[in-house]
């Protein structure tokens, strides 16, 4: 329980995810901040391990940008200090718009499994939902939700994680050692070969746009060649190009 006291911090969320979240929130029979304390205190170390590298500042710029195109509405939330020192730390240390993390957060809370679970269709597999539970369901909060309900394990994204690390190939994945923290961490090679973090909850880009409303201001991670007008942005370009080129003279010529 919240003490009685706690000071409140301000975000500015997309209002179609407020009103959306309040819904559910009010369904559920849950506090509001009560319940985003218990999710921020798994998420945020979460969010710390998943963008194991850090934004650029270019990177940290646009997603703001972006952001801001967005109509939101500015929602005060009370949260102990501890919680909103670590995430600002992590949001710091890592260059990640706070802000966008919190509309992400929303996002994955309020929107519809189906809708969700569309975002991230590149990174599962078809059958992600059987694999978790063959073979996790007497791991995580599978087994302590179901058979405890009135004790829960507050992890909201368990299966959604679970489901991505199952259908990620090893092979993509190679070990990086985080220069600041000395962790080792899976990557992957972007288009351009340059190493950035491997696809999770907050690192997956979401490539389509919801209602005409374009959604990189809920990144968490942006590579720098997903820029516009960004110097790694043309290289991928010009990679692309270069192949296409190869692919029609192959083609034009017969060859398999």
């Amino acid at each position: 329980m919240l003490p009685k006291k706690v000071p409140k911090i301000s975000a500015q969320i997309w209002r179609p995810l407020i009103d959306l979240l309040e819904k559910k929130i009010t369904t559920a029979c849950l506090r509001r901040d009560a319940y985003l304390v218990r999710v921020l205190e798994v998420e945020v170390d979460w969010l710390d391990r998943e963008v194991a590298i850090p934004n650029s500042e270019a990177s940290r710029k646009w997603v703001n940008a972006k952001l801001t195109t967005l109509n939101r509405k500015v929602v005060s939330l009370a949260l102990p200090p501890p919680v909103v020192s670590r995430l600002n730390e992590v949001c710091h240390r890592k260059r990640i718009v706070r802000d966008a993390f919190f509309n992400r957060l929303f996002f994955l809370l309020a929107m519809p499994p189906n809708l969700i679970e569309l975002f991230f269709r590149d990174v599962l597999n078809e059958n992600w939902r059987l694999r978790v539970v063959e073979e996790e369901e007497v791991n995580g909060p599978f087994f302590q939700n179901t058979f405890y309900p009135l004790e829960p394990d507050i992890d909201p994204f368990w299966a959604l994680r679970t489901g991505i690390e199952l259908s990620a190939d090893s092979r993509e994945l190679q070990n990086y050692t985080d220069p600041t923290s000395g962790r080792t961490v899976r990557v992957m090679r972007g288009p351009s070969g340059v190493v950035e973090p491997a696809n999770g909850v907050y690192t997956t880009f979401f490539d389509m746009p919801l209602r005409k409303h374009d959604l990189t201001g809920l990144s968490c991670y942006l590579p720098d060649w997903r820029i516009p007008g960004h110097a790694d942005q043309k290289e991928v370009a010009e990679l692309g190009r270069a192949l296409l080129e190869e692919f029609e003279a192959s083609a034009s010529k017969g060859e398999p």
